[in-house]
């Protein structure tokens, strides 16, 4: 081959690899990047082929929302990237070390443009990055997650597949549609520690896959994903915490979910019970599932606890420290774990001032001078159901286990499994738990997995009468 004839193929190269492209005619490339203005191209051009697009080849994706409701985006990018209009190719980049930025114009459009070199792409609706290497990823700035919520933060995270910018009700959304397993490897570290007994990850990865095609995978039918990355379906942190061991508790169950008359679950999960867990029925109403009952977490020795919906009898529940598979006191699990022994008993102080502050702002009224705070009713695991606020000038009633625990609180309550002590100007909240308490408690997989038994066996507690099955399989 001659020298010159590599010189071309080189030039070339570079060339398809990192310029605008435009096939307008009466514009030439040297206008347009004097422009510092992408055309979009008006011919239907052949899409480039996408190659691993995750490091799993997976024949099905799963769309998730990492960002909504903004009006600027910041990113970067690793490794070669396609960017689209639609199904329309507009840039080839084979890499880049600048900062990128998605925004609205005044006249909402959309608009990406290279901080550093002043490339700009104006589209209608979306742009979307689609990667052609496995190592290629993207990394947003300023992910919220748990907002409202004691760990509430603001991270910048990576992610592979393909992100969609998409110009939805005035603002800007942006969509991780990636494949399901890569999804789940993001999603089990961010739920479960890594270094949890690898039993427990295992349950855990069932059930994460499980909720991509359960009821949980079909609540956003009006939104351009049908997944959240946060709590508000399962947090998912893209590359940011994936580990091995989730990684390889992905892999080893990889296909099975968990069915009930053949359909998949709504396999919920919650961080710490405090030792007993709640039907689904008594956290959100609507119909009872035969697979989330309420019943002590453990198999055997805490039967005489089986209904603290009494006063009496859940008071000294919350007093004393039962055996439960969430109590790590005699477990041996990971040190990482060990955050979680503060959940499983809590106190938490309020003076009346305070409580009197957050209450009247939660609910919007003005009772006067807090006198008293009375549990009215409990589920069968003591979670308060019905709470009335006694003030001097009117009493406030509030229902429902997450509105509890938000109205009387800003963070809100660990748990509504709670009872109230006044002492002097101060209101006492002795608690347990940490979460709704419905489906199955992470903590307590950890501490059945310390004891010996298998993922199957932890889903088998946590979720009598479903079947482990292939995602494949009608049944």
């Amino acid at each position: 081959m001659g020298l010159f004839y590599r010189i071309f193929l080189i030039f070339i190269f570079i060339f398809l690899s990192c310029t605008p492209i435009t096939q307008e005619k009466n514009i030439s490339i040297k206008e347009t990047i004097k422009e510092k203005i992408a055309i979009i191209p008006k011919q239907k051009q052949k899409p480039i082929p996408i190659l691993n697009r995750s490091i799993v080849k997976s024949s099905k994706n799963v769309r998730v929302g990492l960002v909504e409701n903004e009006k600027k985006i910041l990113f970067s990018f690793k490794g070669s990237y396609s960017i689209y209009n639609e199904h329309k190719m507009i840039f080839r980049k084979k890499q880049s070390a600048d900062t990128w930025k998605v925004y609205l114009t005044k006249d909402k459009i959309l608009c990406v443009e290279n901080i550093n070199t002043g490339e700009k792409v104006a589209v209608n609706n979306k742009i979307i990055f689609k990667p052609e290497q496995i190592a290629s990823y993207i990394k947003l700035g300023k992910i919220k997650s748990g907002k409202g919520w004691h760990w509430e933060n603001t991270k910048s995270r990576s992610y592979k597949g393909n992100i969609e910018f998409i110009k939805f009700k005035g603002k800007i959304t942006v969509v991780n549609d990636v494949g399901i397993e890569q999804y789940l490897y993001g999603v089990v570290p961010s739920e479960m520690s890594a270094l949890s007994p690898f039993e427990a990850l295992k349950a855990q990865a069932v059930l994460a896959r499980t909720n991509v095609f359960s009821d949980l995978g079909k609540k956003y039918k009006n939104k351009p994903y049908s997944l959240y990355s946060d709590v508000y379906s399962q947090v998912y942190t893209g590359i940011s915490k994936t580990h091995e061991r989730a990684s390889k508790a992905v892999d080893e169950t990889r296909g099975m979910i968990l069915r009930n008359n053949g359909k998949p679950i709504q396999a919920l999960f919650h961080s710490v019970c405090g030792g007993h867990l709640e039907s689904n029925d008594v956290i959100w109403s609507g119909n009872k599932l035969s697979y989330l009952p309420s019943k002590p977490d453990r198999t055997s020795g805490l039967e005489k606890y089986n209904d603290l919906s009494s006063e009496w009898l859940f008071k000294k529940w919350i007093d004393t420290r039962p055996d439960a598979y969430c109590n790590l006191a005699d477990k041996k699990v990971n040190k990482a774990l060990n955050y979680a022994k503060k959940y499983f008993r809590w106190t938490k102080k309020y003076s009346r001032k305070k409580l009197e502050q957050t209450i009247r702002k939660k609910t919007g009224k003005n009772f006067g001078t807090l006198k008293d705070i009375k549990i009215v009713k409990r589920g069968k695991s003591g979670k308060a159901i019905s709470v009335k606020v006694i003030g001097t000038k009117a009493t406030v009633t509030i229902n429902k286990e997450l509105n509890i625990r938000k109205k009387l609180a800003s963070p809100p309550l660990y748990s509504a499994n709670f009872y109230v002590v006044k002492s002097g100007g101060n209101f006492i909240f002795k608690g347990a738990g940490f979460g709704h308490g419905t489906g199955m408690c992470q903590i307590g997989a950890c501490g059945m997995a310390s004891l010996g038994k298998d993922f199957r066996e932890i889903l088998d507690f946590y979720f009598p009468n479903t079947k482990l099955s292939s995602i494949e399989k009608n049944k």
